[in-house]
């Protein structure tokens, strides 16, 4: 089936049929197509140019009035956020109160920290600064910048281990804050590792082995 000739689009459709109304007469008339088709065809044209003029009229009315809603959306949003922000701010403002208009009223209740919590995230960097008889420990996500270095979330600290030459690993200790210090007078190899501790002193997946030898004082 060929391709229609009649346009799919309103504008299109307009275009065409104005076209069609103001040239057809001339060339209908000239071959014997009777005066009342051709009026039909021009009438209903007129018919539709009403009809589409007024859709368009109204299309342009709600798209002007929905950008005007949307701007005005907006600026109400904005003034309210700033008004509820310095609401909250208020010691004096109630969690009734806040039910009441409807904002965010503060939880209370901690979060029960999942077992699997701290097994599912990644175990502490380590790295070590050493010198005679002392080894520090870095721990954490970032070991290199203690500025940058917070623990995640419900996490309480870390549990350290070390070894000599090989042996079997040995607890050295626990601390919640970065750096730990390990003072010993070896000269043989060291490694160290370490597990997250959640805030239930759950266990975490060990850290990679960090190797250091310290020199006797």
């Amino acid at each position: 089936m060929g391709k229609d000739y009649i346009p799919i689009s309103d504008a299109e459709f307009d275009r065409w049929l104005r076209n069609l109304s103001k040239k057809l007469p001339s060339i209908a008339t000239a071959i014997g197509v009777p005066q009342a088709l051709i009026d039909k065809l021009v009438a209903a044209y007129a018919d539709w140019r009403t009809a589409y003029t007024a859709n368009q009229k109204i299309h342009n009315e709600a798209k002007g009035a929905t950008e005007t809603k949307n701007e005005k959306r907006v600026n109400a949003k904005s003034i309210a956020r700033l008004l509820v922000g310095v609401l909250q701010a208020f010691p004096d403002l109630t969690d009734a109160q806040r039910e009441i208009l409807d904002i965010t009223v503060r939880d209370t209740t901690p979060t029960p920290i999942s077992p699997e919590y701290v097994m599912e995230i990644d175990p502490p960097l380590l790295k070590l600064d050493l010198r005679s008889g002392q080894v520090t420990i870095h721990f954490g996500v970032n070991p290199g910048n203690e500025h940058e270095n917070a623990k995640p979330e419900n996490i309480a600290g870390v549990k350290l281990w070390y070894r000599v030459g090989g042996a079997e690993w040995e607890w050295l200790g626990y601390d919640t804050n970065s750096p730990y210090r390990h003072n010993i007078d070896l000269g043989e190899a060291l490694e160290y590792r370490a597990q997250w501790l959640d805030k239930k002193m759950r266990t975490g997946r060990f850290s990679m082995v960090a190797q250091a030898t310290v020199t006797v004082r």
